[in-house]
């Protein structure tokens, strides 16, 4: 059985037009005098604060130069100290994510 819901919509339009049926104002709008003042939004200040962060970690230099320039001259005097532990282990966590994804 198919129903039809084409005559509910024409019996409303016709409604609408004969004007038997009020329209809604629109609450959002009042009106002073000729003019309409319509309702503005207002961003909190934490979405504000968020977006201030946004511009500060664009203008960061994704490269900290100072970091790589001093890790450079310790490998050149020979002074920088590598911790095998630390790299075996960045290894082995390293595959063992491999496997799983």
């Amino acid at each position: 059985m198919k129903i039809e819901n084409d005559k509910k919509s024409l019996l409303l339009d016709n409604l609408v037009n004969a004007g038997q049926v009020k329209r809604q104002k629109d609450p959002g709008i009042a009106k002073k005098g000729n003019e309409e003042s319509l309702d503005r939004v207002e961003l909190s200040t934490r979405n504000q604060e968020v977006e201030k962060l946004k511009e500060r970690v664009k203008a960061a230099p994704a490269i900290n130069q100072e970091k790589i320039n001093a890790i450079k001259d310790a490998i050149k005097n020979e002074t920088y100290n590598i911790r095998g532990e630390l790299v075996a282990r960045d290894i082995v966590k390293s595959n063992i994510l491999d496997e799983i994804l």
